[in-house]
């Protein structure tokens, strides 16, 4: 079967828009010749803030998008299969808009300095909260009745979860910027692309099983038509 038209240019609508906004991030960050976090390329004043704040915006529409893709996936997991794993991908685009609309202050100050601003703790918090968001959706997926579907999200899961996790502790404990903000970015790219993965994936026309030889169709079961083993 031949995905729905409508569907079809939802997926390459979410595609576009998340390689357009990764490109523009990755201009962004060429802009400037020192290591940075990505949150510190939108911060307040930084010449890269404009292009950022287009290219964030247009991977939260990608998101948005592919939840639309995606909106037939269901979970096996007991607990998270009681809302949509789209729905949990809808919460994190949400959250990262809040984070795009309220930068953080020059530098983005870590929160255990007193150099902080409520834009630091509206932004960090929204940012954290959507990574969580993102989590639970790759979670979901990774649990999907679909394998394609699971084992991309497993994998992917893994890797995004081990290096942003690594990135995280690097940047609050103000360590190394240069490793800290990399795995930042290679986390950050890992999850872009397991959304495209997930879009074409999804929209792959999928062949309906070949019955088995001497197997009855739906329709001659119907109509009594189911072959009979013949007798030796």
């Amino acid at each position: 079967m031949r995905p729905r038209l409508a569907d079809a240019v939802v997926g390459a609508l979410a595609v576009a828009c998340l390689v357009a906004g990764a490109v523009l991030i990755g201009r962004a960050r060429a802009m400037v010749d020192r290591f940075l976090y990505i949150s510190e390329l939108g911060a307040q004043y930084m010449l890269s803030a404009p292009l950022f704040q287009v290219g964030f915006s247009l991977v939260v529409v990608g998101i948005l998008l592919v939840a639309v893709s995606v909106r037939e996936v269901r979970t096996s997991l007991p607990v998270l299969r009681r809302w949509a794993p789209a729905a949990s991908l809808v919460v994190a685009a949400a959250l990262f808009a809040v984070a795009a609309a309220v930068p953080c202050s020059p530098g983005c100050p870590s929160l255990l300095t007193d150099g902080a601003e409520w834009r630091d703790w509206t932004h960090i918090a929204a940012a954290v909260l959507a990574f969580v968001a993102g989590c639970v959706a790759m979670l979901q997926f990774a649990t999907a009745r679909d394998r394609w579907v699971a084992r991309l999200s497993t994998v992917g899961g893994l890797l995004v979860g081990v290096i942003a996790a690594t990135g995280g502790i690097i940047s609050l404990a103000r360590g190394n910027t240069d490793l800290g903000s990399t795995l930042e970015y290679v986390a950050a790219a890992i999850g872009v692309l397991w959304m495209i993965a997930m879009v074409v994936v999804h929209a792959v026309p999928r062949r309906a099983p070949l019955p088995r030889p001497g197997a009855a169709t739906p329709v001659a079961a119907s109509i009594g038509l189911a072959p009979t083993v013949a007798e030796e």
